[in-house]
């Protein structure tokens, strides 16, 4: 049995994952994360140094031109194939979207309007990937949380 039989478990007993894999992967090949407090699906990113206490990331959403449009860029490190909120809305990091260095020069705020930098000198090179286009998905039930390990055969 994988990880030795140790397993995530929700407040009412149901069987989320392995602790050495803690990941549910929906029918359309998307990974999510669970919180271990609250038991819902949510997204991680592949720094694990990097604690991220927000919902939506659109923050996070940088431009190369001035005026927030054109490409956009995510500037956290979501794992792909994980969906993240933008806007309220779902995006997916694709398998071969890597990171590269860019210079931006405006950003979204956390309420999706524009922050043109005016006045400001663009930012340094930041590592950031390409978003692709917004998707439709379906988040996994929740479990009931907090979650606990427990070692199951």
């Amino acid at each position: 049995m994988p990880c030795d039989g140790w397993v995530y478990v929700d407040a009412k007993g149901a069987v989320v994952a392995p602790v050495c894999a803690p990941y549910l992967v929906d029918a359309q090949g998307h990974t999510w994360a669970v919180h271990k407090e609250t038991g819902k699906p949510t997204f991680e990113g592949t720094d694990p140094s990097h604690l991220l206490r927000v919902d939506d990331l659109a923050s996070l959403v940088y431009f190369e031109t001035n005026d927030c449009t054109g490409t956009p860029y995510m500037s956290f490190a979501v794992m792909p194939r994980m969906p993240f909120l933008v806007k309220g809305k779902y995006r997916v990091r694709g398998d071969a979207d890597g990171w590269a260095k860019r210079t931006f020069r405006s950003k979204w705020r956390d309420d999706g309007s524009c922050d043109d930098f005016a006045g400001r000198p663009p930012t340094e090179e930041t590592e950031a990937f390409a978003m692709g286009p917004e998707v439709t998905v379906t988040p996994p039930a929740a479990f009931q949380g907090p979650l606990h390990m427990e070692r199951r055969r």
